[in-house]
């Protein structure tokens, strides 16, 4: 199991980890599976959390939108705790080992018995055998009614659901899912076909009158539609048929699920493509004059077959419609075609454009600075290399796109030109708002501790403070004590019951580094003095005293 105080620290921070703390006793309704947890807790509102912890570190959703950022919220951390605390976790990891042992143990007249019994209390348990008996008897033109008729009891949900209740919804959707998927993988493609077809559209109806910000439903979604793709390819369907639907749906298409022409065009044949390719261009037609992102789904209709028919030119127009050409696709169709010696002359214009950034290695839209400096290395541009890279650090000084700059530099010869450039640079920045944040970033990613103080002492440390206590703390503990000083004045201003957790947490480090550097004494003056000035705040005092100070 990878929950744990330690876990959840790691992946929230100090600070969100400390304001999780004061959440546990606002944690209602909690309910634990196997590695799962639901609950709600009440801060401005009430959220409603739901924490998975699987995979390798604890994960999951909450209405807050601080998690909507992708980030593990103090509500998370709450739940975690609150789970933690109860033990619960433990005991339904017994619980299911328990009952696996229990089913281990039974034979086939026990095992039959409990079944009949289960679909006599259970009507999905007897829908789900009454589903399967039908589809063994050989008539297949029930069976198909009989899944369609499954998916349409199980899937048509009435009204708005809500967030809680996407969950339970999406639970539904899998379980159905999971039968059809069951029988395609058995050999009866075409009988759950039809089925397949009615749940991805049912399933996308869904999610547009939901509130599916978690997600959940869209997922199942996209899963039925990846089946039903699956069932087309294994089946004996009308190849028109599918080509028709496949266009109307996508005409049709909110954003989801993804349908690819490449998914489908197995089960076509040329008169199928033939009408697939009629009902794309006169959508084409209907949409002229539209902004791109009215046009998407037309728009990747057309470009997946430029791709179908080797028409590479086409799909470098296609590309090249936008406000700006998407560099990355279209630079990697020129290297797959073998026509390489034109990808220079796109590189060139995505650096004239500006269209080169280090956000996320590269991609459709943008080229890398570390791809670009490579590419005109290997035609001996040196200089323009270098200048992209160089732009880089200006648009981003940071440690990572130093890196890239010297690690190239120090490949063609010019690491100490190019690391005297970037300090110079990094002076410059910290007369201004960067402090010396840039020169200590610098410094660290070179492992120089000690020019990193320096620049700290002679312009202030900026936002890269707490890099310079993560690695400067071994040679200067009070030093890097002293770095939290401005953010913990700033935060006692003034009263907040919320931050007092965070704000015992980082004295109580700020402790440890001082009594490293052997000077306690003077910090139990700071904390003398902090308990004189704020001694009429008991949440803060109860918070202090939880940390022993």
């Amino acid at each position: 199991m990878s929950l744990s105080e330690s876990a959840l620290v790691s992946l929230a921070g100090d600070r969100v980890f400390g304001r999780g703390l004061g959440y546990v006793r606002y944690v209602r309704g909690l309910r634990v599976a196997t590695e799962r947890a639901y609950a709600s807790v009440q801060g401005k509102q009430v959220y409603a959390v739901e924490l998975d912890w699987s995979g390798s570190e604890p994960d999951g959703f909450c209405t807050c939108p601080h998690a909507a950022g992708g980030h593990l919220c103090k509500h998370l951390v709450a739940v975690g705790l609150a789970v933690i605390d109860s033990g619960a976790a433990d005991d339904a990891i017994s619980a299911v080992s328990a009952l696996e042992a229990t089913v281990q143990a039974m034979d086939v007249e026990e095992l039959r018995e409990l079944v009949l019994t289960l679909a006599e209390r259970d009507d999905e348990v007897r829908r789900m055998l009454e589903v399967r008996a039908t589809a063994t008897s050989g008539d297949d033109a029930t069976a198909k009614k009989e899944f369609e008729a499954y998916v349409r009891n199980a899937l048509e949900f009435r009204g708005f659901v809500d967030y809680r209740e996407s969950f339970a919804a999406a639970a539904v959707a899998s379980h159905v899912l999971d039968e059809l998927e069951s029988q395609l993988n058995a050999g009866a493609a075409e009988i759950v076909r039809p089925a397949l077809q009615y749940a991805v559209t049912l399933l996308r109806t869904v999610t547009g009158e939901a509130d599916d910000s978690a997600g959940v439903i869209g997922d199942e979604c996209q899963r039925a539609a990846d089946l039903y793709a699956q069932a087309c390819r294994l089946g004996q369907p009308d190849p028109t048929e599918v080509a028709q639907w496949l266009a109307a749906f996508r005409a049709g298409s909110p954003g989801w699920p993804t349908l690819r022409l490449a998914d489908f065009v197995d089960a076509f044949d040329d008169d199928a493509l033939a009408t697939y390719r009629a009902a794309v261009e006169d959508l084409d037609r209907q949409q002229a004059g539209l902004d791109h992102f009215s046009r998407f789904e037309v728009d990747t209709m057309l470009l997946e077959l430029a791709d179908h028919d080797g028409d590479l030119d086409r799909a470098i127009g296609l590309l090249s419609e936008g406000e700006h050409p998407l560099y990355g696709a279209i630079i990697a169709r020129l290297r797959d075609a073998g026509r390489g010696d034109e990808v220079v002359g796109w590189v060139d214009r995505a650096v004239v454009e500006g269209r080169i950034s280090s956000h996320g290695g590269g991609n459709d839209y943008w080229l890398s600075p570390s791809y670009v400096a490579e590419t005109y290395r290997g035609i001996g541009r040196i200089d323009d290399a270098i200048a992209v890279l160089r732009a880089d650090f200006v648009r981003r000084p940071e440690g990572r796109s130093y890196r890239s700059l010297q690690e190239f530099a120090a490949a063609v010869g010019r690491a100490e030109t190019e690391r005297d450039w970037a300090f110079n640079h990094a002076r410059e920045l910290a007369a201004g708002p960067y402090a010396g944040s840039v020169l200590v970033q610098l410094s660290l990613s070179e492992g120089d501790v000690d020019p990193a103080w320096d620049a700290a002492d002679c312009y202030g440390p900026g936002w890269a403070w707490k890099e310079l206590v993560a690695q400067g703390a071994e040679a200067r503990p009070v030093a890097a004590a002293d770095l939290y000083r401005p953010q913990l004045e700033k935060d006692l201003l003034y009263p907040n019951c919320k931050l007092y957790p965070d704000i015992a947490a980082r004295l109580a480090t700020m402790a440890k580094l001082y009594e490293r550097g052997g000077r306690s004494a003077d910090f139990a003056k700071y904390i003398a003095k902090i308990r004189q000035d704020y001694g009429r705040r008991p949440a803060l005092m109860k918070a202090l005293q939880a940390k022993g100070l």
